[in-house]
């Protein structure tokens, strides 16, 4: 018979253990983070919620201390703390196997590359076009602040830090329990992928709490688990998502001295050239995805591989 392993028990009880260890482990890291925090930099962890881009850098440091915790304690280490536990084969479980085709990798470069222009001015559309209530206003702008406290990188170290906290950290975590756990759960109740993607995707946005931004983290979920459907890799999906986030790293690090990238900035301008050609790119980049496809099996939810099945008659 077959060792104890967690997919032994019914899929529903499966995520009620996995929302536990995430809750567990979530706790157990804020925690952490508040002690680590006070000990070496002194700062409360009350006063890291205010900082801006003047803050000391003794509380950008604890801020940050604890967006990395926090994000090995909610994402990263629940996801594969779980997929070791339910299975024999937690690589194959997470979906962590090399895309199908290699020209996978760039086209998931242009993908990203394509859609980050778009993405980027529907939020400032949005932003524009509909007001947000006071305490939407203050929650985004103390989120903004926050941000501007962090992507202040005044040397190569402060840019490899933030990278890794801000888009390295986040890629692998997010993308194991949004796509490969998640989205997995989601997809055992139906035979149709639209259905797991929109849930996964929906998830993804209400986790970021970016109200304005909440329509443009949708799309970018759908296009990721796209990506994981579309490749069957899970690592393609996590390069498209360090691309979404470390874009923005990259280019507020290296352009910020550039003249035009800095107004381009400030004033939230995203030039019609750009849109155009970030469209023009975008398109051609998901119609050859499509047409090179090497999607997830149908049978990429079973907790049990085909020759288990049939020597257990199961």
């Amino acid at each position: 018979m077959f060792s104890k392993y967690w997919r032994s028990y019914p899929w529903w009880l499966q995520l009620i253990l996995y929302i536990l260890m995430i809750f567990t482990l979530a706790s157990f890291f804020t925690l952490l983070s508040i002690l680590i925090v006070s000990k070496y930099t002194g700062v409360d962890s009350t006063q890291l919620s205010y900082i801006t881009a003047k803050s000391p850098q003794k509380l950008v440091d604890g801020a940050l201390i604890t967006q990395v915790l926090i994000s090995l304690g909610v994402f990263l280490l629940p996801s594969m703390l779980f997929a070791y536990l339910v299975t024999p084969r937690p690589r194959q479980y997470l979906g962590l196997r090399k895309p199908g085709k290699p020209i996978h990798w760039l086209l998931v470069v242009l993908l990203m590359v394509g859609a980050m222009p778009l993405l980027m001015e529907l939020q400032e559309l949005i932003k524009y076009y509909i007001p947000l209530g006071a305490k939407a206003k203050a929650i985004e702008e103390q989120t903004n602040n926050m941000m501007a406290a962090f992507l202040n990188m005044r040397s190569p170290f402060d840019f490899i830090t933030i990278f890794t906290a801000l888009a390295i950290l986040p890629a692998l975590g997010e993308e194991m329990t949004f796509r490969a756990t998640l989205m997995r759960f989601a997809a055992k109740r139906t035979k149709s992928m639209v259905f797991p993607i929109l849930v996964s995707a929906f998830l993804f946005a209400g986790m970021h709490g970016n109200i304005s931004g909440l329509p443009s983290i949708f799309l970018a979920g759908v296009l990721l688990a796209l990506i994981y459907y579309l490749t069957g890799s899970l690592w393609c999906s996590i390069l498209g998502h360090l691309l979404h986030n470390g874009l923005q790293i990259i280019i507020i690090y290296f352009g910020g001295s550039n003249a035009a990238v800095k107004t381009s900035m400030d004033n939230n301008n995203m030039p019609a050239y750009v849109m155009i050609a970030g469209a023009a790119i975008f398109c051609g980049a998901l119609w050859l995805l499509i047409k090179n496809r090497t999607p997830l099996p149908r049978n990429w939810t079973n907790d049990y591989n085909e020759d288990e099945l049939a020597e257990n008659k199961i």
